[in-house]
């Protein structure tokens, strides 16, 4: 780190506490691209190696070079903190992202969905990378990435509210049976003939079962290896889920931040502040595209608003809090499903030209886009209504024994099931319990329609 950004922290670190912030300590290191690249791709700056993490750092690669996106930085949700700069972004730059760090790392601290997160995670998950190498040599290649195919294709099917420890709950009777598949036997590394427990009852689980992973974890026919990676996988989305839940408020949040302390750091020249001014506009610009709205401008927008509204309540006596504490209190306690419910105004939806839309298909089968609202709760649901279960298809076991697995799609609203993806998992599924899989869900026109996938493949 150079003596002018060293001297900016300094700078920051003080304006920090001037502002009431409470961040975790924060370690920030310059790296190169390559590297910043390495760290977006797979999340964490150690994780066990996948294919998908190669094809992500291509994707984010070809982004870049191309002028799609613009990386400024990456931080981790971790006490201590880290902080990622790339050593290609100008001083200004990095000072700006150095205070945008702030913000996201006292969100992190403060929020209450990251209260149930693993603030430990970047040494736990190298722990983890390194079991799962233990594997690999054990195992070979193959066996640990179909193994690790299997729960990232469901690692979005979580419970986030029952949490990431649970009990078992009261179980079935088991029995030993006799089973000789071949594909499962591939998968699980066993020999031609293994005895595994079967669940043996007709009233099992208890209760529809949305934790897919937890499930197969706990009353699958898994070996502990593969038990293990499963385990692993799904802690590592409950970790991120949070992310996923509050990125227009901590983006929103994080902006805001580094906006405020820009404007107090003394040493910044008016040259220095300009060239900042230049880099805010881009960072929280609404986005070309009206359909997919910039959430790092949605957020701050929306906190500008509020702030601006509590400093008059406080001002009025209206309020025994100003702007500012408003904030505070709304990034504590708040999602971003009820952070856009609450504070999005009618005004401000106006002021920033929102709709709510649908996308439909015209007469010769091409999609297109219809403005549906102008209704401040229709905008409202638009926005955030698909954002629970990271946006994946909300499906839960319902019937489980040695006879098979009885699934039910129940996120319909959010659109119907895609079948290409949907065989695959049922495919994984059916491999995991070496029985028919069978799933119940409803299509576009309302009808109910079954997917089964069974010895002889799959079909629906």
């Amino acid at each position: 780190m150079n003596k002018f950004l060293a001297e900016k922290l300094v700078e920051i670190e003080q304006i920090t506490k001037e502002m009431g912030l409470d961040p975790y300590p924060i370690n920030y290191e310059v790296v190169p691209q390559e590297v910043m690249l390495e760290v977006i791709s797979y999340g964490l700056p150690t994780r066990a190696r996948h294919w998908s993490y190669g094809q992500a750092y291509d994707y984010q690669k070809m982004q870049g070079e191309m002028g799609f996106s613009k990386i400024y930085e990456v931080v981790l949700n971790n006490n201590p903190s880290y902080a990622f700069l790339l050593d290609t972004n100008s001083d200004v730059a990095n000072t700006m992202v150095c205070a945008h760090v702030v913000g996201h790392v006292h969100f992190f601290k403060h929020n209450y969905m990251f209260k149930k997160t693993d603030n430990k995670m970047v040494y736990h998950a190298a722990e983890r990378a390194q079991r799962i190498e233990e594997y690999i040599e054990k195992y070979g290649i193959n066996a640990v990435e179909k193994v690790m195919d299997m729960g990232f294709a469901m690692d979005k099917a979580i419970d986030w509210h029952k949490g990431v420890s649970r009990k078992r709950y009261g179980g079935p009777k088991k029995v030993l049976k006799e089973t000789s598949f071949d594909e499962y036997d591939d998968v699980l590394g066993d020999g031609d003939l293994s005895h595994r427990e079967i669940l043996h009852s007709a009233g099992f689980p208890p209760h529809p079962e949305y934790d897919l992973l937890w499930f197969l974890t706990e009353y699958a026919p898994l070996e502990s290896w593969q038990r293990d990676i499963f385990t692993i996988i799904r802690e590592e989305s409950y970790y991120f889920y949070p992310q996923y839940m509050t990125k227009i408020m901590n983006e929103g949040f994080a902006s805001f931040i580094h906006a405020e302390m820009m404007l107090n750091i003394p040493s910044l020249s008016s040259k220095d502040y300009i060239d900042f001014c230049k880099i805010h506009e881009r960072v929280v610009q609404p986005g070309a595209n009206k359909l997919n709205i910039n959430p790092y401008f949605l957020g701050f927008s929306i906190l500008g608003d509020v702030k601006k509204r509590w400093d008059e309540k406080f001002e009025n006596d209206e309020s025994e809090i100003n702007g500012m504490e408003k904030i505070y209190e709304i990034i504590d306690t708040e999602n971003d499903v009820s952070f856009v419910r609450n504070y999005l105004t009618k005004e401000l939806a106006e002021d920033l030209q929102l709709f709510a839309y649908r996308k439909l298909k015209n007469r010769n089968g091409d999609e297109i886009i219809k403005i549906t609202s102008l209704d401040l709760e229709e905008i409202a649901e638009s926005i955030v209504g698909d954002l629970y279960n990271y946006r994946a298809p909300s499906i839960c076991v319902t019937k489980a024994s040695q006879t098979g697995l009885e699934l039910e799609h129940h996120s319909i609203d959010i659109g119907t099931l895609d079948e290409k993806h949907l065989e695959k998992v049922m495919e994984y599924l059916y491999e995991i319990w070496s029985s028919p899989i069978n799933l119940k869900t409803i299509d576009e026109n309302g009808e109910e329609i079954h997917y089964t996938y069974d010895e002889l493949g799959f079909s629906g």
